[in-house]
């Protein structure tokens, strides 16, 4: 027998989710219109956005890390957070070392291996892509990480170093620019503290809300255009060199033309293919009404048998609470 010798490397992109899901529709390719094709990835989008309504899937669970500014008790999610799993506070051991720095370089020498398990940058101007290296010797560099984002002068910018092991030098440079900066953290031994979680009346009851401090608790609340948590007491200047880890529950990427890819793994394929063809099939005139209910059926025995397979396979632990009863 002859096999492929591959597995889940068979690109299955937007263009063949599309043309399937006509197909199943019972329209031959041949009518098939370029507006025909535009709606349907707009009905796709819509599909694949409303199932952040249901549950939260595997593979949208992300880890992001948040700045806090004194007196600043309203923190701003990223766009496309959908809700809030978990909210730590993080605090660091802060690394010193000699420092040497140019318009573009900033390099630490800590005289005996050290590791850097997270940076902090407080910009005194605009943000430019910076490149984190490591060496033993101070002459050959192993690159461990980039940063790449959009900040102005007096934010701060996180980033984690994974796997990060010990080097005698750590050096940040600006892949183009100015390094442009108030200041900077090196740390390492992060220790998190879960925020409670409170709801509104928890939240607006509170009678100082900008009473200054460590943070404790937050409320999250679904703002547009991006979602916010308001988090109480309000940070203290210390947590300035602390962070939020927030896991989130963010919606899948978009697919904005037919050449990419969607973002979900192959066993959700199939349900995809049928949800789209139903919806798809409801604003095709050409589409036989007989053969929507069937296949508004098969997308929901797909989407279920999908949702039914997507979990991380732990055991569930059940807390009854019943110690005020046996007390």
């Amino acid at each position: 027998m002859s096999y492929s010798g591959t597995v889940s490397e068979t690109s299955f992109n937007a263009n063949k989710v599309v043309d399937h899901a006509f197909r199943r529709c019972r329209l031959p390719a041949q009518s098939i219109t370029a507006e025909m094709q535009t709606y349907a990835l707009e009905s796709l989008y819509v599909l694949l956005s409303d199932l952040a309504n249901v549950k939260t899937p595997s593979w949208c669970i992300e880890k992001v890390l948040l700045p806090m500014y004194e007196n600043q008790s309203v923190v701003t999610l990223p766009t496309g957070t959908v809700d809030v799993l978990n909210l730590n506070y993080r605090v660091l051991q802060a690394l010193t070392g000699a420092t040497t720095y140019t318009s573009t370089l900033y390099t630490v020498n800590f005289t005996t291996a050290t590791v850097v398990d997270t940076v902090g940058i407080k910009w005194s101007g605009n943000s430019v892509p910076l490149t984190f290296s490591v060496s033993n010797d101070g002459l050959v560099w192993t690159e461990v990480g980039n940063l790449d984002v959009t900040a102005t002068a007096g934010e701060i910018s996180w980033y984690d170093i994974s796997g990060a092991t010990a080097y005698q030098f750590f050096k940040i440079a600006a892949d183009s620019g100015t390094l442009s900066y108030s200041i900077i953290t090196l740390g390492n031994m992060p220790q998190e503290i879960p925020l409670g979680q409170l709801n509104r009346d928890g939240y607006v009851n509170q009678s100082n809300k900008v009473f200054p401090g460590r943070p404790n608790s937050f409320y999250y609340q679904r703002d547009l255009p991006k979602p916010v948590v308001n988090i109480w007491p309000a940070p203290f200047l210390a947590a300035e060199q602390a962070q939020l880890v927030l896991w989130r529950h963010r919606q899948i990427m978009d697919t904005s033309n037919l050449q990419q890819d969607i973002e979900v793994p192959q066993r959700w394929l199939q349900a995809i293919i049928d949800g789209l063809a139903s919806k798809v099939a409801s604003e095709t005139a050409a589409v036989d009404i007989q053969l929507i209910p069937v296949l508004e059926q098969r997308a929901a025995i797909s989407l279920q048998r999908a949702w039914d397979g997507d979990n991380d396979g732990s055991p569930i632990q059940i807390n009854p609470g019943i110690g005020c009863y046996t007390k």
